[in-house]
């Protein structure tokens, strides 16, 4: 049953790296399946699993595994899974109570099934010896290497015709189709399912994973990427997992000559703990912008809604992919021309400029009364013929990526016949075509037409077609990128190894500035010269061996905000006045503190000439894992909060594409008579804090604010910093 059916092992480009992917074929082919819990009762959910098998007109074999029954739907019932004496049989449908799923998984281990789709709930989403229950599970499927899908969840469908397997309880069974589902949620899966039907969208492979216990989000991508009959992945996720594996995976497969693009509708919040607001770094990192960062460093698209996710991907139904931008737009009234520019500009499209040959075409072939420039206007009275002609010529011109063609009912419009010619004239250009009837009943059988017999994506608006038609765009540009790699970051992993250990060993995990910058500068952080002094003496000492002006900070454990208890002087020239801020900040700082506030002494640090003052930031979320923050620095960093996520590491692309998101990039250019700064500096940095935080997963949080960046060729310097690790105090 499986032999038409691709199942080579996951691979990647070279370039890209292997991927480590799970073969999950016998849970999507498998040639046998047995359903314990299988029901008589109707309405239960083993009846509903056993009713969607037989009416979806399964190709393998059935076993329901049912005690008190003789047969179901006309198969024989097994009384346990030892009666079953089939060694094709790939895979077991749980439907039974909790506390007897993992008992009867041994079972089937013991009959040598490796694949498990757990449909029962009572797990981690009900709490106590739920979770207990799940964590067992998870802890057995490790150590026998199994596939379980689940528990809590929907199930899978197959709509392959040489496999027909609706192993789920849902209500429906999709029309087959091109798209790949990943869902979380089982009851969002089968109102998917019932819109999708609306929208005249086929399914390859549906699945509902429920509380992943075992096989994740990232398993059912790179099994989906590897079928050949799935051409596009959509996603409905509550939390990933594994940020850093979902990035290298996504990657993978949203790059490259044959790219499939992921769409997800991500709901939910990234879990950031009280302790988060030790740094500036963890107090933004909760908000939904990191997955925004996210998804779009792993080439993911986002969309906001099941109405959006369906409008995306109906345009990706279309497997061909626009060159550029650049978007015609054809016709037949002038008020959705004007409707339809707007959209295109305000999602980011471009109209294209006709060549003068495309505009004689039309001239010769339109009425007068037309418009022979972009958009094209056919007028109301435009039958097949007049749109068959206009769209030869545009679909014609070098200078047009897509187009998007507009019908609205007139008297005079068969939408049939005009359904007709534009499918045809998608079938001979090599450009996406996206068609808009605008309207419902009048134009229903011609938006029918372009969906079913010509595949050309139809909407009923030009706003839900443009940025159906963006997200393409985007898309076709991200498959162009690759990684580049960065080989040459020169750090010292030994030398601040042994700092940190040398302060957790002393019961310190919570690095304030002086032992903060000891860790940065012993890495290969360009760090500001500094010198720890204990007494007045020091100081001066410290300060006549820095060339010029220095500035004083006080140092102490529980010394955070230094300004705002008269802990930092500035612009200091003479021992004198070294002298004098010494004593004035020590007794400044008792006094706003107390006088049994702990203090080390005062850092001394060459005063910095001007130059652009960054942010550069780490922080840990619980599921995305290592979160790399870079941004605005200085005082104002948490006011305006101008700052970009990615999960590290990073690679260079990625580097660069944060920099470029931020709103304060532009600063980093020549203004008003200020040169350039030195990105290439800034970029090292920010590579070789990625570095940092794949040497060191003990530091939780960390701040370097500000970065100081100066002119191009001058490279930056780390001016004050903070690290948290692990357990530490906030």
């Amino acid at each position: 049953m499986t032999a038409a059916l691709k199942t080579s092992e996951c691979s990647a480009d070279s370039e890209e790296g292997a991927v480590a992917c799970r073969n999950l074929e016998p849970l999507f082919a498998p040639r046998g399946i047995a359903v314990v819990g299988a029901s008589r009762r109707e309405g239960s959910v083993g009846f509903a699993i056993m009713e969607n098998l037989i009416d979806g007109n399964y190709q393998g074999v059935i076993y329901p595994v049912n005690p008190k029954a003789r047969s179901l739907f006309g198969h024989r019932c097994v009384t346990q899974l030892s009666e079953i004496n089939d060694d094709q049989l790939d895979l077991i449908v749980v439907v039974i109570p909790a506390p007897y799923v993992l008992p009867t998984i041994k079972q089937g281990v013991a009959m040598g099934v490796k694949n498990f789709v757990v449909i029962s709930a009572g797990f981690k989403e009900v709490g106590g010896e739920g979770v207990e229950r799940e964590n067992a599970l998870k802890a057995y499927a490790d150590e026998q290497g199994l596939n379980i899908l689940g528990p809590n969840c929907l199930g899978i469908i197959n709509t392959h015709p040489n496999v027909c397997m609706n192993a789920s309880f849902g209500p429906l069974t999709p029309n087959r189709g091109n798209i790949g589902l990943i869902s979380q949620s089982g009851a969002l899966c089968s109102a998917l399912l019932d819109y999708a039907g609306t929208r005249g969208i086929g399914f390859s492979r549906f699945v509902s994973f429920g509380n992943k216990a075992d096989i994740t989000e990232v398993d059912l991508m790179r099994s989906l990427a590897q079928d050949d009959q799935t051409d596009a992945i959509l996603m409905y996720v509550e939390a990933i997992s594994d940020g850093r594996k979902f990035v290298e995976a996504a990657q993978q497969i949203t790059r490259g000559a044959n790219a499939k693009p992921i769409l997800m509708i991500k709901t939910g919040r990234t879990s950031q703990g009280a302790a988060a607001a030790a740094s500036h770094t963890g107090s933004m990192a909760g908000s939904d912008e990191v997955y925004d960062a996210l998804l779009e460093q792993a080439g993911v698209i986002r969309v906001n809604s099941v109405e959006e996710l369906f409008d995306v991907a109906s345009c990706f139904s279309d497997k061909v992919l626009p060159a550029g931008r650049r978007t015609a737009i054809v016709t037949n009234a002038g008020g959705p021309g004007i409707m339809a520019t707007d959209a295109c500009i305000s999602s980011g499209l471009e109209l294209c400029k006709f060549e003068d040959y495309t505009i004689k075409s039309l001239q010769f072939q339109l009425p007068a009364a037309g418009s022979f420039k972009n958009p094209v206007d056919v007028i109301g009275d435009a039958r097949h013929d007049r749109y068959r002609a206009a769209l030869d010529a545009v679909a014609a011109d070098d200078n047009v990526d897509q187009v998007m063609v507009i019908v609205t009912p007139q008297t005079m419009t068969n939408t049939t016949q005009i359904a007709q010619e534009i499918g045809e004239t998608r079938k001979f250009c090599n450009k996406p075509v996206v068609a808009c009837l605008m309207g419902a009943g009048e134009v229903q059988a011609g938006a029918t037409e372009l969906r079913t017999k010509f595949n050309v994506p139809t909407y009923t608006f030009p706003e839900s077609a443009a940025n159906a038609m963006m997200a393409k765009c985007r898309f076709a540009e991200w498959t162009k990128t690759k990684a580049i790699k960065r080989d040459d970051i020169k750090t010292d992993k030994a030398a601040a190894a042994k700092i940190i250990d040398d302060l957790t060993s002393k019961g310190i995990t919570s690095l304030v500035e002086a032992h903060a910058m000891q860790v940065l500068d012993a890495y290969g952080f360009p760090t500001v010269p500094f010198k720890l002094a204990a007494d007045a003496d020091e100081a001066v000492a410290a300060a006549e061996k820095m060339d010029g002006p220095v500035v004083l900070k006080i140092a102490g454990p529980k010394i955070l905000h230094k300004s705002d208890v008269g802990g930092v002087a500035l612009n200091l020239a003479t021992a004198d006045e070294v002298r004098d801020a010494y004593n004035t900040m020590i007794k400044t700082v008792k006094e706003r503190m107390g006088d049994d506030v702990e203090i080390w002494g005062v850092l001394v640090q060459k005063m910095l000439g001007k130059g652009r003052e960054i942010i550069l930031g780490l922080s840990r979320d619980p599921s995305l894992g290592p979160l790399v923050m870079y941004g605005m620095g200085g005082i104002y960093t948490e006011v305006f909060k101008d700052v970009a996520f990615n999960v590290a590491p990073l690679d260079e692309a990625d580097a660069k594409r944060m920099i470029a998101k931020t709103r304060s990039a532009k600063l980093l250019d020549p203004v008003r008579g200020q040169k350039a700064a030195d990105k290439a500096a800034l970029l090292e940095s920010l590579l070789k804090l990625s570095q940092f935080v794949v040497d060191f997963p003990q530091v939780a949080e960390l701040d370097i604010n500000p970065l100081v960046v100066f002119e191009k060729g001058q490279g930056c310097m780390a001016a004050d910093a903070r690290i948290i690790l692990s357990g530490g105090a906030s």
